[in-house]
């Protein structure tokens, strides 16, 4: 037992050593921690890389292709846009609905419609431009915009941005076309638009998937709303069906997050994290592996997963220490849970859309009920009438005949029956997701 004349230096050297050992022992730890967090991150990148996904910037670049035998419309498309976008719309023409700020909805064909002579005009302004988008659109195929993502979420996606510019030109064309009595017309159009809704097919990040989606939407409710104008035929209606139904919109979205995922690591990369990098890394990766794991089950557990998703990023997010760690990874994370949410309403839509219609012009008079309308009506790419399952809750889609119509909906995100609240001004968005026909 040392003496007390020993005992200043044995306690002074005890707490020497442990004042230099607790900092070595504490980086000793850090560095293990880190090296394994690197051995398992290059491990789960490394997987990623074995099945074909991307997981960085050039890697993003080649999972971006027209695939192999699918032919390239992308020259035909960046011409027809950048047409639009010189055509200068928004600020050529503010007093028009559709491409500008005109009043909404366009009265229907029959009525009065203050704004048709001045959009009459500017449709025949912009002839060229319009058969540059015909064009593109009767060649079919796919589009791979030219982006380069090694700039990651700062690239700003000009081409598929302004390609709903396309799409509100060619909305305006096919109300003026059937206020003049051409649904051929009015159909081409619409036609024009799914079209260049499936060639942006293989885009692979969230926001391109938004807008493709808006594109859709855009096609659908002007199908609705001209359609009991028009008299198109069976095979007309049938040909608009296929064009409607021909997406997979779950699928899509889980394609889009592994873009997207790619993305987020690119940003990452890109922060100065220090120790830190390999866990934001990896926390990402669950993330993502949570979000697509839950898109391959049915729509309703895809919503609840993107739901608990969503539930659990912000419990990190409100803890002090877990938040501040993974601060970066919370933010650039992207927004899942309402791309479900979109892709289920898309989806809602697809499926309400049309075969009522082809049913009367079968039969003389609307159906009774869903189950009233065979297999044959639904078109490709459909289930059985009776398995007309709305995405939300797992139940059949409603069929609810009213005063002057019928309604096909869908309960919509609330998973609330609202009794089809559809129709609401441009400013609110309906409750539920609908598509009627006019008895």
């Amino acid at each position: 037992m040392p003496s007390d004349s020993k005992r200043p230096f044995f306690t002074r050297s005890i707490l020497l050593w442990i004042s230099i050992g607790f900092p070595v022992a504490v980086l000793v730890t850090l560095g293990c921690m880190w090296y394994a967090g690197q051995s398992s991150l290059k491990s789960q990148l490394a997987a990623l890389r074995a099945k074909g996904l991307p997981t960085a910037a050039g890697e993003v670049n080649d999972f971006y292709v027209v695939p192999e035998g699918v032919a390239s419309t992308t020259d035909l498309w960046v011409a027809a846009i950048d047409a639009v976008q010189s055509a200068d719309l928004r600020q050529r023409e503010k007093t028009l609905p559709i491409v500008g700020d005109g009043p909404r909805p366009i009265p229907a064909p029959g009525e009065a419609w203050a704004e048709l002579e001045a959009s009459r005009t500017l449709l025949g302004e912009l002839h060229g431009e319009l058969q540059s988008i015909r064009q593109a659109a009767e060649a079919g195929g796919q589009i791979r915009f030219p982006v380069n993502f090694s700039a990651g979420i700062s690239v700003l996606l000009p081409y598929t941005n302004n390609s709903r510019d396309v799409a509100r030109l060619l909305e305006l064309d096919a109300h003026v076309s059937a206020h003049d009595g051409n649904g051929s017309q009015a159909l081409q159009d619409l036609r024009a638009i799914f079209a260049l809704f499936d060639a942006l097919r293989g885009e692979p990040t969230l926001i391109s998937q938004l807008i493709r989606m808006a594109i859709h939407e855009i096609g659908c409710v002007a199908v609705e709303r001209l359609m009991p104008h028009c008299n198109w035929s069976d095979a007309e209606l049938e040909s608009l069906q296929t064009a409607i139904r021909s997406a997979r919109f779950k699928d899509e979205l889980s394609n889009r997050l592994c873009g997207e995922r790619a993305i987020c690591l690119i940003e990452l990369d890109r922060i100065p994290l220090g120790p830190f990098r390999p866990s934001n890394k990896q926390e990402a990766l669950r993330f993502f592996e949570n979000s697509i794991e839950g898109l391959s089950s049915s729509w309703p557990d895809a919503l609840s997963r993107q739901r608990e998703l969503s539930t659990r990023m912000k419990t990190l997010a409100d803890s002090r220490f877990t938040g501040l760690r993974l601060t970066f990874v919370l933010l650039i994370f992207p927004a899942s849970e309402q791309a479900a949410i979109a892709s289920a309403r898309a989806e809602a839509r697809q499926k309400c859309a049309i075969a009522a219609q082809r049913f009367r012009l079968q039969r003389g008079r609307l159906p009774d009920s869903l189950a009233n309308i065979g297999q044959g009506l639904l078109g490709s790419f459909s289930e059985p009438s009776a398995k007309l399952i709305d995405p939300f809750d797992g139940q059949p889609l409603r069929y609810k005949t009213e005063e002057t119509r019928v309604v096909i909906y869908s309960i919509g995100e609330n998973e609330l029956d609202d009794g089809g609240d559809c129709d609401r001004d441009d400013q609110q968005r309906p409750l539920d997701v609908k598509f009627s026909v006019k008895k």
